[in-house]
């Protein structure tokens, strides 16, 4: 196993943990997720791109995507089982298509597990728009005992006509208020060229019904620290087990766009990044972001984007996040450097032992 040290408190593992850095055409994998719970053989989703039209560093390109199932034993190298079926998708996909938009597919998955030990997991279905470049973007649900046998509902989040092309990319918070949830998802903010994305609070009072939209917690023209000045989505909410603050805070993993550029007279992306931020569960609130990214990959030429969380031991994070839209790479973060980025008035304890986390091969 080799990690390489690319930043203060971050190493990456140089293999990437599913795909290639050399691309095959039809393999280009990201979006990585795990199924809470499974240890020893570990499992989880992940996105699968089968067509790619364009280039990931120029506006406009399109992705064709399925979900695929993936397993690994030691966290570093994952494979896939096959692809995901879900019953009674079909019927949902075609029930929320019109005449003028293009089904491409499911992305972004996310896994949740209820009291019960039902999986509901959270993904994309997207439509693209046959004559223009919005797009129709869904929240979608299915449920079951286990990733093989899972029932699609219909979707909980949707566009919002004059406001919003859709949401997806669920971060999921444990903290229930008075009979609900304020999770946080990405929202497509519809806007005058395309559409930025936001960090969007919505609030669920169960796992697998109608979702509402509450507000926008983070909104990236509304901010001063570049490297999330164009685009903004949010990853994962860090347990409490792994850093404790006060106030009833929760460390917070996003997903930050520079705004786009001119180079030679062509459009080009800002590079997407991992960074740290704050979210107050009870409220829906954004109280502060890091003036700074967290993550960035010698290989990426605009994405590195975060996709997953893992308590690794009782001193390190392990992320996982996708280059370029095309290959999953594993980082371990140290936890003693996140704390350090955070505002020191709001950071309390210390960690808990070994024996609350896995003793994992990593």
């Amino acid at each position: 196993m080799v990690w390489k040290k690319i930043s203060q408190g971050v190493e990456m593992f140089e293999k990437p943990c599913l795909g290639n850095v050399k691309v095959v055409e039809g393999e280009r994998f990201m979006a990585l997720c795990l199924q809470p719970g499974t240890n020893r053989l570990f499992r989880g989703l992940a996105r699968q791109v089968t067509n790619r039209e364009g280039s990931e560093d120029v506006p406009g390109f399109m992705d064709l995507s399925k979900l695929v199932i993936v397993e690994s034993n030691d966290l570093l190298k994952w494979k896939v089982i096959g692809d995901l079926k879900i019953e009674n998708i079909d019927d949902v996909v075609e029930k929320f298509q019109k005449d003028n938009t293009r089904f491409i597919g499911f992305e972004d998955p996310d896994i949740v597990v209820d009291e019960e030990g039902v999986l509901h997991v959270y993904f994309t279905i997207a439509y693209s728009y046959l004559n223009g470049k919005e797009y129709d973007v869904f929240l979608g649900h299915a449920f079951g005992k286990s990733l093989e046998n899972l029932r699609a509902t219909n979707p909980l989040l949707g566009p919002i006509e004059g406001k919003f092309m859709g949401f997806k990319e669920l971060a999921p918070t444990p903290n229930r208020v008075e009979g609900h949830w304020f999770h946080l998802v990405e929202g497509i903010e519809k806007g005058e060229e395309f559409g930025c994305s936001v960090i969007a609070c919505i609030r669920a009072s169960e796992f697998g019904k109608r979702w509402g939209f509450e507000k926008i917690s983070l909104r990236p023209n509304e901010i001063e620290h570049s490297w999330y000045g164009g685009h903004v989505s949010p990853c994962r909410i860090l347990s409490e087990d792994m850093i404790k603050l006060r106030r009833g805070l929760r460390v917070l993993l996003i997903n930050g766009r520079a705004k786009n550029a001119v180079r030679k007279g062509k459009k080009m992306y800002g590079k997407f990044r991992p960074g740290l931020a704050l979210y107050n569960p009870e409220t829906g609130e954004i109280p502060w972001v890091d003036s700074r990214h967290l993550i960035e990959d010698p290989e990426a030429t605009t994405i590195t984007f975060a996709s997953e969380v893992f308590a690794l031991d009782e001193g390190h994070i392990l992320v996982y996040s996708h280059v370029n839209d095309s290959f999953v790479r594993a980082y371990r973060v140290g936890i003693e450097e996140i704390k350090k980025r955070l505002p020191r008035r709001f950071v309390v304890g210390q960690i808990l032992g070994r024996k609350r986390f896995l003793k994992s091969k990593v």
